[in-house]
């Protein structure tokens, strides 16, 4: 494991260190700052945040249970490969929550939500201009998580997150890669505009073209990036065709 991935200063030490660790691995595996096949090494973290083990391996189960480490017994814990139907099962969960959250977010927009979708969007902007990739990652997050919040059941939010891991490590390999920014804006500005006019139907179509992506950006990663999937996933890939992906969750 690189020597400096963590600090201490970090974390929040007034406040429960499970959470806050949870929070900080999952974002260095989703942004590969820790990367498919790395060692976690229990004693290095535990110096770096300078933590106990208990809240460490409490985070590290958790992330085990979300398919993004492997817990070996007896043998080193590491960062899970991306496997190709893990991807796909997020692609689902995330299409089914999202799908029917955005229809609700237009159906019981109310003009208090205005600001917040405003200021998300212009901060993705500043980011898009800056070409700062962990930002814009973040912020299109954040933009996610706006709409589940608008659409009045803002824990369907916690839900999608903990669900979707493996696919977020491949939404966020393809920002760099594609080169992307202005059209997912794009896009957003779209979703938020369907949104603020109670127009579920669009809302509900933008949506949908917005996740579809994913698809493309597969094949391109599986293509380019081929050492951090598995093996059976690249041997999916090289016998489907993109419609064929879509058809696995569709």
């Amino acid at each position: 494991m690189n020597a400096h991935v963590f600090h201490p200063d970090q974390l929040d030490h007034r406040l429960p260190k499970t959470a806050q660790v949870y929070e900080l691995l999952r974002s260095a595996i989703i942004s590969l700052k820790l990367q498919p096949g790395e060692t976690i090494s229990e004693k290095d973290l535990c110096a770096q945040l300078d933590i106990s083990r208990t809240p460490l391996r409490e985070a590290i189960l958790q992330l085990a249970n979300q398919k993004l480490i492997i817990i070996r017994p007896n043998a080193s814990t590491v960062v899970s490969p991306i496997k190709l139907k893990d991807v796909l099962e997020g692609q689902l969960v995330r299409e089914t929550l999202e799908m029917r959250s955005v229809k609700l977010a237009a159906r019981f927009f109310s003009e208090r939500n205005a600001d917040a979708f405003s200021t998300s969007l212009l901060l993705q902007r500043s980011a898009s201009q800056r070409k700062a990739t962990d930002e814009f990652y973040a912020l299109d997050e954040e933009f996610h998580k706006i709409i589940c919040e608008c659409s009045g059941y803002p824990n369907l939010w916690r839900l999608l997150n903990g669900a979707k891991g493996q696919l977020d490590r491949v939404r966020r390999l393809a920002f760099p890669v594609q080169n992307h920014f202005d059209e997912v804006i794009a896009e957003h500005e779209k979703i938020a505009a369907a949104i603020m006019s109670n127009d579920e139907t669009a809302a509900e179509n933008i949506m949908l073209e917005h996740l579809d992506s994913i698809f493309e950006t597969l094949l391109i990663l599986i293509d380019e990036r081929a050492d951090f999937f598995t093996e059976d996933s690249i041997a999916i890939k090289q016998c489907k065709e993109l419609k064929d992906f879509r058809r696995l969750v569709g």
